[in-house]
């Protein structure tokens, strides 16, 4: 179904469903943070970490890496190297293309590592180019580590109002991972449809919430609007810090709809008690704003589809307006549209 006439599924948001594969990839958040550090460690049986050379052509390359016969886990070189084979057999590498050509792996839980992680079954995202569907099959099929191949055409999302929206092509799985977002006031578990919303690598210097802190002390997490939201970082961590009433607003309609994923997964972690969907979003870029969610508890949260613009057309001026823009844009008629806003910040 197109996305132009999708409407979110409640029962999605009730059950949490992965609206990519259908199955339980979501976990509720406190589920995911119990286990997170250990979740990619080696078992005591797990053989040393191969370090293959990255930049060393695929002919120079062991056949494969045996996977560990106590836990069944696969280092990452092992994973890509498999990757790799599959492309060249499907003539998508050759002998002398490296593992680094194979593109960039996700980890389905991102989470700032010391270490290189051990993989278990359907716990890879791979992103790349020169990438084919029949490809990408075979690698879900025959790699169990891999849960998804996406196709990258650029960075996906809408960067300006008046441009097309980019979106990535997911060629074969599961495109559904999250990251570990963490904070002084806590951790919280933020889900992407990774092929329609840009990456952003969990560091543990973790600028923006090193933003949020600031204001924190300085008392000004009261009442927010995130006014771009993506998939709801900012405003759900303001929520987690004790903001009394949180506004998130994004026009690309899969934002939107991760973030109602990410309401419900982080549901007991941010003290909400019940949700309502009033309105459904209309197209796949949203404009005047749509009321597509209330949630209330210890925070009450409103999710808006719509052009940040026009925003303020429906939602109530907040002390504190955060705009996450894409890198590059020029935010002053944001900062304009906004200005009803106690304080504006440039993240």
């Amino acid at each position: 179904m197109p996305l132009e006439t999708m409407k979110y599924p409640r029962e999605v948001v009730q059950v949490m469903v992965c609206p990519a594969c259908g199955k339980d990839c979501v976990q509720p958040a406190e589920d995911v943070l119990a286990d997170i550090d250990h979740r990619y460690m080696a078992c005591p049986k797990c053989a040393p970490e191969p370090k293959l050379d990255k930049a060393e052509p695929l002919r120079d390359l062991p056949e494969g890496i045996e996977r560990c016969q106590s836990c069944n886990r696969g280092s990452l070189d092992a994973v890509m190297l498999d990757a790799l084979r599959v492309l060249r057999e499907f003539g998508r590498r050759d002998e002398l293309d490296t593992l680094r050509s194979v593109g960039s792996p996700l980890i389905a839980f991102g989470y700032p590592l010391a270490y290189s992680p051990r993989l278990g079954s359907k716990s890879l995202i791979i992103i790349g180019e020169r990438l084919s569907k029949d490809a990408a099959e075979a690698m879900v099929e025959d790699i169990p580590e891999i849960k998804g191949v996406i196709l990258s055409r650029g960075v996906p999302g809408l960067q300006d109002s008046l441009d097309l929206p980019v979106e990535n092509v997911l060629l074969a799985g599961c495109d559904l991972r999250a990251d570990i977002v963490q904070s002084i006031f806590g951790d919280l578990v933020i889900y992407k449809s990774q092929s329609k919303i840009h990456i952003e690598f969990p560091r543990q210097s973790a600028p923006k919430m090193r933003i949020l802190e600031q204001r924190y002390f300085q008392g000004e997490i009261c009442d927010v609007v995130d006014g771009l939201s993506g998939p709801g970082t900012l405003g759900l961590m303001c929520a987690l810090a004790g903001a009394r009433s949180v506004v998130l607003n994004d026009a690309w309609l899969p934002a939107v709809q991760n973030v109602l994923l990410n309401l419900k997964a982080n549901q007991r972690l941010l003290g909400l008690k019940a949700m309502e969907y009033p309105e459904d979003p209309v197209g796949t870029v949203g404009k005047d704003p749509v009321l597509v969610c209330r949630a209330h508890g210890s925070c009450e949260i409103e999710v808006y589809h719509g052009d940040l613009m026009r925003l303020f057309s429906r939602a109530r001026p907040a002390g504190l307006c955060l705009i996450d823009h894409f890198p590059g844009s020029k935010t002053w008629e944001m900062e304009k549209a906004c200005r009803c806003c106690r304080e504006i910040i440039i993240v």
